[in-house]
């Protein structure tokens, strides 16, 4: 037989334990289910999970699992290795458990709790964790490789220095030049040829006389019509 009392909670995996997950065909209208394996919650302390109990109301229950096979009826059969909170209940499985380097939790009270295998690895992490800020506070500076470091930094910032200094050496040698004068633009004067004086001739003249007279004589009779107008 291979027979382990829980003395710790556990997510074991149990052969027999599944869940339903129930929907509705939406074309046929009818209900579909499926079912899926799941790992099953197992609590000691919980009196709904103990598979063993007492005939003496005051004392606790007991959650008693076992391989396939190699157990009682009334045994919890589960699939994989026993862990440090199972404590064996025969020379088998106290020979399986022994093969392991963890020793299992002797039971659910608080000193077997507090001797189980994950409260002492959860001490010892503190603990490292302890010493290595112990051993980081009190730890010497390292001096020398600050002091290095130091150098150089101040190599550098001369360099620097000293690159600046010649540039602005430069810069101050250089004479400043007077601005030179742009030229200004040439004016041309487009410059024509005088005309020729022409005298004009008898014809033109008794043209022009013709076109004054012409004018001189609308002139008045333009003054005489409105005179007339005016005495009326």
């Amino acid at each position: 037989m291979a027979r382990w009392k829980l003395t710790e909670p556990h997510y074991l995996s149990v052969p027999s334990e599944r869940w339903e997950h129930t929907t509705v065909d939406s074309r046929i209208g009818k209900p579909v289910r499926k079912m899926y394996r799941v790992p099953k919650h197992l609590d000691p302390r919980l009196e709904d999970d103990w598979n063993y109990r007492p005939e003496n109301n005051n004392m606790d229950g007991e959650i008693i699992v076992c391989w396939e096979g190699k157990g009682l009826p009334r045994d919890i059969v589960f699939e994989g290795n026993p862990t440090p909170g199972m404590l064996p209940l025969d020379d088998e499985a106290t020979e399986v458990s022994s093969s392991f380097s963890w020793t299992p939790t002797q039971g659910i009270d608080e000193d077997s709790q507090r001797q189980s295998f994950y409260a002492r690895l959860g001490d010892t992490l503190i603990d490292q964790m302890t010493e290595l800020k112990v051993a980081r506070e009190t730890a010497p500076a390292a001096a020398p490789v600050m002091d290095k470091f130091m150098e150089t930094m101040l190599a550098m910032m001369g360099q620097n220095q000293q690159i600046l200094a010649a540039l602005a050496g430069k810069v101050q040698a250089v004479p400043k030049q007077a601005p030179v004068p742009e030229p200004e633009p040439e004016q041309i004067i487009n410059a024509e040829e005088p005309l020729e004086e022409v005298e004009p001739t008898q014809e033109e003249i008794a043209q022009a006389t013709v076109e004054a007279a012409t004018r001189e004589a609308l002139s008045q009779g333009k003054v005489q019509n409105r005179m007339t107008s005016r005495r009326i």
